[in-house]
């Protein structure tokens, strides 16, 4: 069977190349440019050139696919602009839009759509899961949409479509993970005062990917939230990752602070809870996180660190 991956060179989608290479899948990443050739080659993938705002070109490097998945963001990284938060909002949608149309053409039994937990936390802060009516925000809106398109072109075009939506990835290469574990042992991450007891649902991208090919051996179609076991709130997280490096516990700073330092959307998606659980998709699948929690996680993360030998010559981090 031959899985083809939008975002292949992500976080994610790596993992994802990896993952179901090793597990018996054909499959074929997109890519850019020879840098991203030489990423899908080396998780034991074949690269195909293809752009998500070329659909043509998208039904081009697609062909032979039985499933599809859409692992592709531009989440912004550093002072992130409006023109960067609608470039995220094009991959998502117009990427949508160019893998519903790859799936019809080429036959694809099934479409995979990453998504995020966040896009249903409910306003007074109760528990949801995948009944819940969705709350978007201005910045999670494209991934509500992206879901709406898939699942759309799942019903009008036959094919079945499974939507993902994963908690807050972490991973050692992780851009905001490595971020903030520099910040903690810089003194310039801080926790955000009233975080405390806000708890939300976090999933290392290991996980992430296991699910995704979890989804393909069960043929899954319909909604579900991919989360670790253990919900947690961002004071305790960023303090376990501290006490792993051996650095000095973080400063609890106010909310007006702490939007200066990490930026209004950081802030507002750590104090307001986004716990949910993995109820639906445990029950349908054999699906186990390896890491059902962040303090398992954490732990690979800073071994895996030290094995780079990032962070460990930080003068406030003892890692021996």
């Amino acid at each position: 069977m031959q899985v083809f991956i939008a975002g292949a060179t992500g976080v994610l989608g790596k993992r994802l190349v990896a993952e179901f290479s090793e597990h018996g899948y054909s499959v074929v990443g997109l890519t850019r440019d020879g840098r991203g050739d030489e990423i899908v080659e080396s998780r034991g993938g074949e690269p195909r050139r293809g752009d998500l705002f070329d659909e043509a070109s998208i039904v081009d490097a697609a062909r032979g696919a039985d499933v599809i998945i859409h692992a592709a963001t531009a989440i912004p990284t550093d002072s992130p602009t409006p023109a960067a938060w609608e470039r995220n909002d094009r991959v998502r949608t117009e990427g949508a839009r160019a893998l519903v149309r790859a799936a019809d053409e080429v036959g694809a039994e099934q479409l995979l759509q990453q998504s995020i937990v966040w896009v249903a936390r409910q306003p007074d802060g109760s528990s949801y899961d995948e009944q819940s009516h969705p709350h978007p925000e201005s910045w999670t809106k494209s991934a509500l949409d992206a879901e709406l398109i898939a699942q759309d072109g799942g019903e009008e075009y036959g094919f079945d479509v499974s939507v993902l939506r994963c908690g807050y990835f972490y991973a050692p290469d992780s851009y905001y993970t490595r971020a903030d574990g520099a910040g903690i042992v810089d003194g310039e991450r801080p926790i955000i005062d009233g975080s405390d007891g806000v708890l939300l649902s976090y999933l290392h991208a290991d996980d992430a990917a296991g699910a995704f090919r979890a989804a393909t051996d069960h043929s899954l179609s319909g909604l579900y939230h991919v989360v670790d076991d253990t919900p947690v709130s961002d004071t305790e997280f960023v303090s376990t990752l501290a006490r792993n490096l051996g650095s000095t516990q973080p400063d609890a700073v106010s909310t007006k602070q702490a939007s200066a330092a990490m930026g209004e959307i950081t802030v507002d998606l750590f104090t307001h809870p986004m716990a949910t659980t993995n109820d639906a998709f445990k029950a349908d699948t054999d699906w186990e996180p390896r890491f059902p929690s962040y303090t398992e996680g954490l732990a690979q993360v800073v071994d895996e660190w030290q094995s780079e030998g990032y962070l460990v010559d930080s003068p406030q981090s003892n890692t021996d």
